[in-house]
């Protein structure tokens, strides 16, 4: 320990770390004024508010990238006053996808409008036939005696149930814009696997934050070394974390929040985190053990720049099984 409180690293090891943790900050400030700017909660599914930002604190550019093209939120003026509406087709019904958002929000009243006429044209059909048949049983009784409460009935029972409708398709719109990326056909699977290593790179940021202080501060150590306690304190903050980021962002998608969302989170997110870990607590081991030989302190500016070096790392083995549990549907493509 004493050797590892004397050890200095090279003065041009510490600018050069400090440039790179300063980039990370500046990446996460843009985003998160972006965000800010544009109200993102009002229009994007609110786990991606945390995700983006602490994603761009260690590989900002790639993810600032993602966020401009993907999924920066749609800014306050171009949303309708009834709130974020969506409306992306898929390509197996052949419907295309509106160039904007009023052009979206032009469709759906369509949709609507479209829905009323069909609604009223079997509405009136139905009062007709109902009429004519009423009529051929009693051609001889006048018109005021023919019966009008089955067609009340019936008006009412109509009018409930386009209401029910409308409310359904206003619920439906509701939901969709929380995901609304998920619709984008235009997004390639290489974006969209990106996304979903991005929740677990958040959690492993934050489990790493939780579990290195904690680590530090208790001066807890196996075979009189920090690291391998850091090892296991870290991958489970950063599980807890993963598991929590996977569920809100399962739960609003599919709309069931318990413990059979928690289930699919947790099968999602084990693979996938745990894919992570390997290339960060690699490298967390190559520089601890084999390059400094346990004498960098974890109070250092080079030593959280090797963190951000190992999230990156992390990030690059966590995609190929992203790629394949996002394919295979074990895990939902994120927003």
């Amino acid at each position: 320990m004493d050797s590892m409180s004397e050890y200095k690293e090279p003065k041009a090891l510490i600018v050069l770390s400090g440039i790179f943790l300063a980039l990370g900050a500046i990446f996460l400030i843009v985003n998160v004024v972006d965000i800010i700017r544009r109200r993102g909660w009002k229009s994007m599914m609110w786990i991606m508010i945390p995700v983006w930002p602490i994603n761009a604190a260690y590989i900002g550019p790639l993810t600032l990238y993602l966020y401009f093209k993907f999924g920066r939120p749609t800014k306050p003026s171009e949303i309708p006053a009834g709130g974020m509406s969506h409306c992306h087709g898929s390509k197996e019904e052949g419907n295309q996808e509106p160039a904007n958002v009023e052009d979206c929000h032009t469709k759906i009243g369509e949709e609507h409008g479209n829905h009323e006429d069909n609604s009223h044209e079997s509405h009136g059909t139905e009062t007709h036939n109902g009429h004519e048949a009423t009529g051929g049983a009693h051609h001889h009784h006048s018109q005021s005696d023919i019966p009008r409460e089955p067609s009340a009935n019936l008006s009412v029972a109509s009018d409930d149930l386009e209401k029910q409708d409308l409310q359904t398709s206003k619920n439906d719109h509701s939901h969709m814009h929380m995901h609304h990326d998920m619709g984008n056909n235009s997004r390639p699977m290489w974006a969209t696997v990106l996304i979903g290593v991005s929740h677990c790179g958040a959690g492993c940021v934050l489990g790493d934050l939780v579990g290195e202080w904690l680590v530090y501060g208790t001066g807890v150590t196996l075979n009189g070394q920090m690291i391998w306690v850091e090892l296991l304190i870290d991958y489970a903050f950063a599980l807890l974390f993963g598991i929590i980021f996977q569920y809100f962002s399962i739960a609003p998608m599919s709309g069931e929040y318990g413990v059979k969302t928690v289930v699919r989170a947790v099968k999602a997110d084990i693979l996938s985190l745990t894919s992570f870990e390997i290339g960060l607590f690699g490298w967390m081991v190559a520089y601890q053990v084999g390059i400094w030989n346990y004498r960098l302190e974890m109070t250092t500016w080079t030593y959280w720049w090797m963190m951000q070096v190992g999230m990156i790392l992390g990030a690059a083995t966590a995609f190929p099984v992203n790629w394949f549990l996002i394919g295979k549907g074990i895990k939902e493509p994120c927003a």
